[in-house]
């Protein structure tokens, strides 16, 4: 079974989770802008990673719309967020707005947690980041869910969440695709 990783990164922790998958399932991780329809075409399970950014996971798209093109093979999305991935009606949305309709049986989602680098950020991402912590705070204290309070206290931190036991659930998967 042929397989690879894509994925786009803005501040790694996309490209770190892609490095460790493709090292897991002994196979070839590059980025999604490198790939064409015509290399896609030549694996069985085509995985991309990409950070989430303002509901979109980057770089899908690119994938997305070979998706017919594509219905015969095996798909997997991983989507990198600063949202734990145990929220997981939050990566549901997530995954129904970057999945068109017709395809969302074909493709299976998985959840992976994301580095908080403020330091990196660009000036638009740390002012988009501003919307989750003012929503957080407006919550009374007494109803601020553990993932509201940890946001809260670490906004403008950095911090790494990304852990290659992360992976596991993905590896597994496409192993047990294997056999």
């Amino acid at each position: 079974m042929k397989i690879i990783v894509t994925y786009k990164t803005k501040y790694g922790s996309s490209k770190q989770y892609a490095l460790w998958l493709a090292d897991a399932l002994d196979c070839q991780a590059e980025q999604v802008e490198r790939i064409r329809l015509n290399d896609l075409l030549r694996y069985d399970v085509v995985i991309h990673v990409g950070g989430l950014y303002a509901g979109r996971v980057d770089g899908f798209a690119r994938i997305a719309k070979h998706l017919d093109a594509l219905k015969n093979k095996r798909l997997l999305l991983c989507m990198v967020g600063m949202t734990n991935p145990t929220e997981q009606e939050k990566y549901r949305q997530v995954f129904m707005n970057n999945v068109p309709e017709p395809y969302r049986e074909a493709v299976r989602p998985f959840a992976l947690r994301g580095n908080q680098l403020f330091s990196k950020m660009s000036l638009f991402h740390r002012l988009m980041m501003k919307v989750p912590k003012a929503m957080a705070q407006k919550v009374p204290a007494e109803r601020r869910t553990a993932e509201d309070k940890a946001f809260i206290e670490n906004y403008g931190k950095d911090i790494c969440f990304a852990r290659r036991e992360a992976i596991d659930e993905v590896v597994a998967y496409v192993k047990g695709l294997q056999g």
